[in-house]
């Protein structure tokens, strides 16, 4: 069996197809790049088959770096889809050999509406390439198997030249970590950038309080009804007094073995603990978090008014403790 072997050797193939495209970059992947990032419409990638694929994942790297951009099927386009186009907005059509059909079969609507055709290419002198106002040419590249009846290291380069042109733009256009969250708002560099401790916290009905003067029997019951690792003790205004949690709990019945659950929770409760602001971002308070080693912290507002509770578990959940 030949299987590392054959693996390796579809590694070599591709990295060289990289290399090979890498270095015969020249000005044309300037200008290329300076139509999509001065485009005043949408930028149209199209393909079929496996240069459909590539199409779909540019796009939707574009789309993540605030490119208007989206796919266009060839042969859906045929049948509608080209309704879509405007005069404002930009073509880039894949096709290793510059003879697609469905591809070719787009142009003369696309002259029609007056769209600018753009493409990269595998083959110079294809078709494609002259009917086109750009093209980015692929140097020779050997597939990984059966000659060219495999599309792989032709469309590794592909997707490498795709993903190199969207990046430029990008950076072309000034586009930052803060803004490419606004379009990843669930993913992690998403949260990161834009959850806030308020975002996460407990509040409202399932926030575990219990009001000055009450018993450790009282909020060991609070806690019981509410099992978030402790509870808040509050005044007749709402305002933070301090916090007893489960960790206080065990240490009072460990060093008290009768008579604890009458106690006065202010007597025993943690004074001043350390509270959050509910503006902060969370992935900001995680060192404060790492460092008090604290299962719990109160979220309050600049009056100490008790707004909420974050727990560490709900932190490391999320993923942000992860780097």
């Amino acid at each position: 069996m030949n299987y590392l072997e054959n693996g390796r050797q579809v590694f070599d193939k591709e990295i060289k197809a990289l290399i090979d495209t890498k270095n015969c970059l020249d000005g044309g992947f300037s200008s290329f790049a300076n139509a999509i990032c001065k485009c005043k419409g949408r930028v149209i990638l199209s393909g079929m088959g496996k240069s459909g694929h590539i199409a779909r994942k540019i796009t939707a790297t574009m789309q993540s770096l605030g490119i208007k951009s989206y796919l266009m099927h060839p042969a859906e386009a045929l049948h509608g889809d080209l309704g879509m186009l405007t005069e404002d907005d930009i073509i880039i059509a894949l096709s290793n050999s510059g003879e697609t059909d469905e591809i070719l079969n787009l142009i003369p609507a696309i002259n029609k509406v007056g769209t600018e055709l753009m493409c990269i290419v595998g083959r110079k002198d294809s078709t494609l390439e002259k009917n086109s106002s750009m093209a980015l040419i692929l140097p020779p590249i050997e597939e990984a198997y059966l000659g060219s009846l495999v599309p792989t290291s032709s469309t590794t380069a592909m997707l490498a030249l795709g993903d190199a042109l969207a990046i430029a733009v990008a950076k072309e256009r000034g586009f930052e970590a803060k803004e490419f969250s606004v379009f990843h708002p669930k993913g992690t560099l998403g949260k990161k950038m834009t959850l806030k401790i308020e975002g996460m916290m407990i509040k409202g009905e399932e926030n575990s309080t219990v009001l000055s003067g009450s018993t450790v029997r009282d909020a060991v019951l609070e806690m019981c009804n509410k099992p978030i690792g402790g509870t808040n003790i509050i005044d007749s205004n709402g305002r933070l007094l301090g916090i007893f949690t489960d960790g206080d709990l065990r240490r009072l019945f460990r060093n008290n073995h009768g008579g604890a659950m009458d106690f006065v929770i202010d007597d025993v409760m943690t004074v001043e603990p350390v509270c959050l602001s509910p503006e902060v971002l969370v992935y900001d308070s995680i060192a404060m978090m790492r460092e008090k080693n604290l299962s719990l912290f109160p979220v309050v507002d600049n009056d100490r008014k008790l707004l909420g509770t974050i727990r560490l578990m709900d932190v490391t959940k999320s993923g942000l403790m992860g780097d």
